[in-house]
C-alpha cells in the first residue's frame, strides 16, 4: 500500500537526501562547491531523487482519484 502524504512538503521530506544518494552511488558530493562533478554524476543523483518523487506523486494522485470515485 502506498504511503499517504498530506502535502507536497511532507512528500519532499520523505525523499532521500542528495548526500545519501551520492554516497550510495559512489559520487563525491560535498556540502559546498561541487564544480568538479560531471553532468552525468549530477544527473544520477537528481534522477534517483526525482524518479522517487514522481512515483510518489503518481501514487498520491491515484489515491485521490480513487477516493473521489467513492
Amino acid at each position: 500500500m502506498a504511503e499517504k502524504f498530506k502535502s507536497m512538503k511532507e512528500l519532499d521530506q520523505s525523499l532521500p537526501d542528495k548526500h545519501e544518494v551520492a554516497a550510495e552511488l559512489g559520487i563525491p558530493l560535498d556540502q559546498g562547491h561541487n564544480e568538479d562533478l560531471t553532468t552525468r554524476q549530477v544527473g544520477k543523483i537528481g534522477g534517483k531523487i526525482g524518479g522517487a518523487k514522481v512515483k510518489k506523486m503518481i501514487e498520491m494522485a491515484e489515491t485521490q482519484m480513487a477516493n473521489q470515485e467513492r
